[in-house]
């Protein structure tokens, strides 16, 4: 299937947790942000392992507002074979994530990540070249797995849902941090 990116002339992510309701909005929102930032024309969106239904949690809300993001007008969706086969790129949550995103495509294990993983891996396969398509950089690094797309436990952002204010606080900083990283690599 031809991505919509390639009829865009954009690079195509999707950001994946369970609802679509906490982590995934909060990383689209400063995906978004880092990439705008750095002149990269990305279309970045989400969508959750269980079709919840409903807007962002008020404590997602908050934390991106306290990022300068408006993420109030967010409806979860759920994750379908079509949106990963479409997108260049997909950043999971947790190993769950990548796992249920990778399974229903055959060509997405080299594209599916763990944010923590991209980030954490990223750096050792370099920069994308400014001619290197999204998928091709991704593969480069995916070749840096010992042992295909499982990633570490340490790689994982856990899920904020029920949790104080703090706790969305820290989710945010953790994926501002890891997101930043994978954005400079992504801008050539």
């Amino acid at each position: 299937m031809r991505s919509d990116s390639v009829r865009c002339g954009c690079i195509d992510i999707l950001v994946v947790c369970t609802g679509n309701i906490c982590r995934s909005p909060m990383g689209e929102a400063l995906l978004r942000v880092r990439l705008e930032a750095r002149g990269v024309d990305a279309r970045v969106h989400s969508a959750g392992t269980m079709a919840w239904g409903g807007s962002a949690t008020d404590e997602a809300v908050r934390a991106m507002r306290e990022h300068g993001l408006v993420i109030d007008d967010h409806r979860s969706r759920a994750l379908t074979n079509e949106l990963v086969d479409r997108a260049d790129l997909v950043l999971g949550m947790t190993r769950d994530h990548v796992w249920r995103a990778a399974r229903g495509t055959d060509d997405a294990g080299d594209r599916v990540f763990l944010v923590g993983e991209l980030a954490r891996l990223g750096p050792r396969a370099g920069a994308r070249e400014a001619d290197e398509p999204v998928r091709e950089w991704a593969a480069r690094v995916a070749a840096l797995r010992p042992g295909g797309p499982v990633g570490r436990a340490g790689d994982e952002i856990d899920d904020p849902v029920g949790e104080p204010l703090e706790v969305y606080r820290a989710t945010a900083v953790r994926l501002d941090r890891d997101l930043s990283t994978i954005a400079s690599l992504l801008a050539p």
